[in-house]
């Protein structure tokens, strides 16, 4: 079911209109995680967006909740965002808070949050064209979610869908058409990241394959670079969103 959500989204926000229909899909998506509330900014200047950085971009937090934020700076504040302009991967509000001692105003931003029935937070950074930053603030409004690297993972697929569906219906980028017109995936390549898309580690695809890991990983960093991708994430999702391997879905 968790599998078919990210892909059945990764379709269904390929052939979107607009991108208050990708919002839509998007929130629809997270439910399946138990997910409620989203929050997408941009951490940096986007000049192929012509937009200045800028929180809630996209946002279906509370209004209260976003003014009392805009109000009080707390853009400044929050540990969230400034944790994620150094981070790669996705990662909990709660590791934050836990890593190490903040400031008695940063700590009250994340209990407001958490007033303001922001419950089980996660975060979501991603890296766009010339070094662009954007970022996600993913929560509950009922709680009891419980994320962990797994459901992280998957909530990172649906996070970078939006974002690529999201600038594209922008104009932001190269069309669909043109950025991925030559590229091909040899049928290891495809077997690989079929694999992967199925939630498999290099390890275990290896031991399905019956190769070795270094195997696995050559012809994955094979495919990163085709996909211009730094990532397995990243680079399942554009493997699927330009049809280079299939849903599992529909094979």
């Amino acid at each position: 079911m968790d599998r078919f959500a990210i892909e059945r989204f990764i379709e269904d926000a390929n052939a979107a209109k607009s991108s208050k229909e990708v919002s839509a899909l998007f929130g629809k998506a997270l439910a399946v995680f138990g997910y409620d509330r989203y929050c997408y900014s941009l951490i940096t200047d986007h000049p192929s967006l012509g937009l200045n950085a800028g929180h809630g971009i996209v946002c279906n937090y509370p209004d209260d909740w976003m003014e009392h934020y805009r109000l009080n700076q707390y853009e400044k504040k929050d540990p969230v965002p400034q944790y994620g302009i150094s981070a790669s991967r996705p990662f909990t509000w709660a590791s934050v808070v836990a890593q190490r001692k903040w400031h008695p105003d940063q700590m009250k931003v994340m209990h407001e949050a958490e007033e303001a029935r922001l419950c089980d937070g996660i975060a979501v950074p991603v890296c766009g064209v010339n070094g662009e930053l954007a970022g996600f603030g993913i929560a509950s409004s009922h709680g009891g979610v419980s994320p962990d690297r797994a459901l992280l993972h998957k909530v990172q697929a649906l996070a970078i869908q939006f974002h690529l569906a999201f600038t594209e219906l922008e104009k932001i980028e190269t069309p669909l058409t043109e950025d991925m017109a030559g590229v091909y995936l040899t049928e290891r390549e495809k077997e690989i990241m079929s694999w992967a898309a199925e939630g498999k580690s290099d390890s275990v695809i290896a031991e399905i394959l019956g190769v070795s890991h270094s195997t696995v990983r050559f012809h994955m960093n094979n495919v990163f670079k085709k996909l211009n991708a730094n990532e397995r994430t990243l680079a399942t999702v554009k493997a699927i969103r330009h049809g280079l391997i299939l849903p599992s879905f529909i094979g």
